[in-house]
């Protein structure tokens, strides 16, 4: 993935993290204004149109036409009953069902996407026109895939199933109680995480427009108590290891699988009732490095010289028992014949008790994933 793509994945984070943090500063200036009142459920549809960006000189020849598509929705709506609901100014939670056609049909053909995600209100709840940040991150189908004799142009997908993770920024009217229009612009990001090659993958800017309808049980919205101030949980200072591994591919295709891990000690501190700070030291053993740089006529290194020692930085967004855990790192030894310096590292993680959890991660390079990988970790403070 070029420059230009990995800069603009990073200024669409930055983005979407200060816009989840911003609704609650905006949400505390609410607390002692009447309660809205809204329906507990909500479903919809939109339709899209945009553009699959030619972040790879390969995929030009099999990018054919504008990006289209529709999905469907529900949603339930929070309204406090659980305390980090207040402090991210009560979101919607739910399912999205999408049918693209990334502008491919000879080469891709059509992706069908299905995930969870978080709707983020920026605004007072009880207004009429809002804006939202819905992110998602869950699972894509994709029609074609690459094959030497039948499609050998197809460098973006070499599997039928894939990861799918998306971002959108909408702004919401809301016509009565019931029926709401919606548009905004997003993008989606659909690839295999390396786990075979090749897996150039698409990124698609798209425009939507909508419609939605609520329905159900009328609930108030509950103004935040004392109590919902405190976050237990949330303890001042922290220490965790963590340790995540999985599979990957490198070129040429139709190689043999490599293993790949992580290894981290974090070191946390509590900022807000559910954000923390983190600084975590990060070794990772990716078993194709060494391959990678002989099939590249790269110098040669010993390798045990491909295991890579960083240090990164981080903030934590806390859900419940939930966490999106998001580090930006540097590595320690000489520049990464590979990879360069800077680093990025991503996990899904949850809570099964005071002291385990579970954890995905994907770790980046330049906004290209390296691996994804599945583990758990254990705190070792108390």
């Amino acid at each position: 993935m070029n420059q230009r793509s990995a800069k603009m994945k990073a200024v669409i984070s930055i983005v979407c993290w200060l816009f989840i943090l911003g609704n609650h500063y905006v949400k505390a200036s609410e607390d002692n204004e009447e309660r809205p009142i809204t329906r507990e459920w909500q479903m919809g549809g939109a339709i899209y149109r945009g553009k699959t960006i030619k972040h790879s000189s390969l995929l030009g020849p099999i990018l054919e036409r504008p990006a289209t598509g529709y999905e469907i929705f529900l949603s339930k709506q929070t309204y406090g009953k659980y305390r980090w609901n207040a402090f991210f100014n009560c979101p919607e939670y739910g399912i999205c069902y999408s049918f693209f056609d990334l502008g491919s049909p000879d080469y891709v053909g059509i992706a069908q996407c299905l995930y969870p995600y978080l709707n983020f209100h920026l605004f007072n709840n009880k207004s009429r026109l809002n804006i939202g940040l819905r992110t998602g991150v869950g699972i894509a189908y994709v029609g074609k895939i690459y094959n030497p004799e039948t499609n050998p142009l197809n460098y973006a997908f070499s599997t039928h199933l894939n990861a799918v993770l998306n971002g959108q920024l909408q702004g919401t009217c809301r016509i009565n109680d019931s029926w709401s229009l919606f548009a905004g612009a997003g993008i989606t990001h659909i690839s295999n995480g390396a786990l075979r090659m090749p897996n150039l993958g698409m990124n698609t800017i798209r425009f939507s427009m909508g419609i939605s309808q609520s329905f159900g049980k009328e609930i108030r919205f509950k103004a935040p108590t004392p109590e919902d101030k405190i976050n237990e949980k949330n303890k001042n200072w922290d220490c965790s290891v963590f340790l995540v591994g999985g599979t990957k591919e490198i070129n040429p295709i139709g190689g043999k699988k490599y293993f790949a891990g992580d290894f981290n000690l974090e070191v946390t501190k509590k900022h807000l009732q559910y954000t923390r700070f983190g600084l975590s030291l990060d070794v990772t053993y990716d078993a194709s490095e060494y391959d990678c740089i002989i099939f590249q006529s790269l110098p040669p290194i010993e390798r045990l010289n491909t295991t890579r020692i960083g240090l990164s930085g981080g903030y934590i967004l806390l859900f419940g028992d939930f966490s999106v855990d998001l580090f930006l790192g540097t590595y320690l030894h000489e520049e990464n014949l590979l990879y360069g310096k800077i680093y990025q590292r991503t996990s899904l993680r949850y809570r099964l008790s005071d002291r385990f959890q579970l954890s995905v991660a994907f770790r980046n390079h330049k906004g290209k994933a390296d691996f994804v990988g599945i583990g758990f970790g254990v705190r070792l403070t108390k």
